[in-house]
């Protein structure tokens, strides 16, 4: 016989020499549902069908193997792009999976939900861990961009909730390729070199694209790993980001987190005038209460047994009493005294205060005078004082 015979191993080298040379069979995208779901090691195995027909496919050395071993289900369509391959030992050819996408989910939901499910696993999301915002926060410091309009809500909230509380920017960027890397610097910064009470990190809102940054693992850990407090706010209320979940406290707009830091100056002090209330009420309650121990004392006493020790018994009531009334007198003071520091602070932080002690503050238009540079001759300019303003007209300046 003088045709070619080719053993079986020859025929199968042929044939997968010839596919893998046919570029229409590289990095080609195949759709179909999953069947046959299995994972061995750190590879998957699975075969994709349609109506009319179905191919094994493998997916190698997977590092998120365990993770899309939890997302994928069966029956469920997905779209996964590779090369297709021949197993040279039973001639069976398959699709080798260079990439995996839920279909309708997209490339960057699906690796939001890895991550989410990676970060979970290392307890990122507990809620055990979480701290509490502190109530009256002096130092805030922001993690967000300069020009965006988180910060100027942020800021106009903090003007009309309490402008007494100092707000500190780390302006970066929230969006792109630099922004996960410059998020995470500006956490650090306030970890390392500020004595902040609490971080505002976020952002206004946007598509899930604009959002990407705040579901980078980095900027996340960094989150994660703050000794200070973070409250999240990226987006608007119906989006949520990974950094929300590992936030010790989850705002759904920058403005909402402002309001939620940032305590109400008249509520601190209205605080202040209950608390004195409390103590005075307290303290005629201890008086009252020691007044009738020390009668109904006086009414146990055996009349004999007080005439045989009337010159001891009566130094120790004697004693008693004075003892009770410093005690009394002593708590009074010290309560007072410290009712009248936390009033004091809080005149002090007050910006009226100043007034008081004959300030004045002088206006060029919204913008406050600083230097002789912000006016010019002829520049109208309003002074304001404790008790109304003054309008008046710059004319000369002088350089001291």
């Amino acid at each position: 016989m003088d045709e070619l015979v080719l053993s079986v191993g020859e025929l199968n080298t042929y044939v997968a020499d010839r596919l893998s040379g046919d570029p229409f069979l590289e990095e080609i995208w195949v759709k179909g549902e999953v069947t046959d779901f299995s994972m061995r090691m750190s590879t998957i195995y699975f075969v994709l069908r349609d109506e009319q027909a179905a191919i094994d496919c493998m997916l190698f050395d997977c590092e998120d193997a365990q993770r899309y071993a939890e997302i994928l289900a069966e029956g469920q369509t997905v779209l996964v792009r590779g090369d297709i391959s021949i197993y040279r030992k039973n001639g069976k050819y398959r699709l080798i999976v260079r990439e995996l996408q839920m279909a309708g989910m997209g490339e960057l939901y699906m690796q939001f939900l890895l991550l989410k499910e990676k970060l979970q696993e290392k307890g990122v999301f507990d809620e055990a861990r979480k701290r509490p915002i502190p109530k009256y926060p002096k130092k805030i410091g922001i993690v967000t961009s300069a020009q965006g309009a988180a910060i100027q809500d942020i800021k106009n909230i903090a003007q009309r909730r309490n402008p007494a509380i100092r707000l500190v920017l780390y302006p970066v960027r929230v969006q792109g390729l630099d922004a996960p890397s410059e998020i995470v610097r500006g956490i650090e910064y306030f970890n390392e070199y500020s004595d902040a009470d609490v971080l505002i990190v976020g952002r206004g809102g946007g598509s899930a694209e604009d959002l990407a940054a705040f579901n980078d693992e980095g900027v996340v850990m960094a989150v994660y790993r703050s000794h200070i407090p973070v409250v999240s706010a990226v987006g608007h209320e119906t989006d949520y980001s990974l950094s929300d979940m590992a936030a010790d406290l989850r705002a759904p707009t920058p403005s909402a987190a402002a309001e939620l830091v940032i305590p109400l100056g008249d509520e601190i002090e209205n605080n202040l005038l209950l608390l004195k209330e409390d103590i005075q009420r307290r303290f005629l309650e201890l008086i009252c209460e020691k007044e009738d121990q020390v009668e109904d004392f006086k009414r146990r006493l055996n009349r004999e047994v007080l005439m045989a020790r009337v010159s001891g018994m009566n130094d120790k009531l004697l004693n008693y009493d004075a003892q009770i009334k410093t005690g009394i007198k002593h708590l009074y003071h010290r309560s007072l005294l410290q009712y009248n520091n936390y009033k004091a602070a809080i005149d002090n932080l007050s910006p009226m205060s100043a007034f008081d002690r004959g300030y004045s503050v002088a206006m060029h238009g919204e913008n406050e005078i600083r230097s002789i540079n912000d006016v010019s001759a002829g520049d109208e300019v309003r002074i304001l004082l404790r008790d109304g303003s003054i309008l008046a007209a710059v004319k000369d300046k002088e350089v001291q």
